[in-house]
């Protein structure tokens, strides 16, 4: 789909260098992992989510890991930390008390997070970085999305249906890189519109835990800020979306303003439908889910990883392994039911 190709070629603004096939490819070798291969071992790996708060965790993510993981045949275990640092510190060390081989890591917090790879690599665990960058960590790779890439096309996508008015900003959890990502892309297509006057940000606001409760109560202030003048609402994900269409219900305003979601949830699919919802940008999380246990795996064996890309979590250049991801509208909901059954369902 077009979307999709625009998201695999077009440039992006974060610092990563781009290598030419295996030329540019980084290999991460162990001894004990060589051994570990030689032994005939089943491999044990250790996958920490975030929480099961958002409908993607597990549904995706997860049934994306497992599906792979049975097929690779290796052992895991897989918890979510319900969104608490403490939580995930407790799970990480347990892990690596009960004797992991590598760890695939969903950061709660991507500064905190160097810590925890600290502990695993003093346990000669590598680390796959998932979804959210830890920051400043000594990981073996990131398995994710371009965050920044895909807040430009939804703010692009924004800026074509309106070129002119007030906008809100209903940003996501600001300790996860994905949430500051996406505050860098929106405001890498915003910027020049906002300082020619057409565009004006009349809230703009980080809302903890992704929270739907939070991003209602910002609209809800900004709405009656502005008396109700608002052309565009731009959130962080479904969830900050859901907010923002029921504050704009209450004044009467649902399917009048242009919002947009992220992850596209059923939920999110049934907006669109009714039109009270513009997009939702959409990742191919079950395939993060099967690239994150096959580079467990590899790493486990002592084998490298390649990569096209890589990606500076203030560290290091970290092996980038991409995710597709594509905004969803009325126009191609359809063709996503066909493309992705497994999360769209049949249309």
């Amino acid at each position: 789909m077009d979307e999709t190709a625009k998201a695999q070629t077009r440039g992006v603004t974060r610092q990563e260098f781009l290598r030419a096939g295996a030329a540019g490819a980084l290999a991460f070798l162990a001894g004990s992992r060589s051994v570990l291969a030689a032994s005939g071992k089943t491999i044990k790996v250790g996958f920490i989510l975030p929480d099961y708060d958002q409908l993607r965790w597990k549904n995706a993510d997860q049934a994306g890991f497992e599906s792979e993981a049975k097929k690779l045949g290796l052992k895991y275990i897989i918890q979510a930390s319900q969104d608490s640092e403490t939580v995930q510190t407790s799970q990480v060390e347990n892990m690596l008390t009960q004797g992991v081989d590598v760890l695939v890591l969903t950061p709660v917090n991507g500064a905190a997070a160097a810590a925890l790879v600290r502990k695993a690599n003093r346990a000669n665990v590598p680390v796959v970085d998932y979804n959210f960058l830890a920051l400043k960590a000594d990981v073996a790779c990131f398995v994710g999305r371009d965050a920044i890439q895909m807040a430009e096309s939804i703010a692009e996508a924004a800026v074509k249906a309106h070129p002119k008015g007030n906008y809100i900003l209903a940003l996501g959890d600001e300790g996860t890189s994905v949430a500051q990502e996406e505050r860098k892309g929106y405001h890498n297509v915003l910027k020049p519109h906002v300082a020619s006057g057409a565009i004006k940000i009349v809230s703009e606001q980080y809302n903890k835990g992704w929270s739907t409760d939070l991003a209602r109560a910002q609209v809800e202030n900004a709405l009656t800020k502005v008396k109700n003048d608002v052309a565009a609402i731009i959130c962080a994900n479904d969830g900050t979306a859901y907010g923002a269409i029921q504050a704009l219900q209450a004044q009467g305003l649902a399917g009048k303003v242009w919002v947009n979601g992220v992850d596209a949830e059923p939920h999110a699919q049934e907006l669109i439908k009714q039109g009270l919802l513009t997009l939702s940008n959409f990742t191919d999380f079950f395939q993060s889910g099967i690239d994150a246990a096959q580079a467990a795996q590899k790493l486990a064996m002592g084998q490298k990883i390649d990569t096209g890309s890589t990606v500076n979590n203030g560290l290091k250049e970290v092996p980038w392994i991409k995710v597709i991801n594509f905004n969803v509208t009325k126009d191609n909901l359809a063709k996503c039911a066909t493309d992705y059954p497994w999360w769209f369902g049949k249309s």
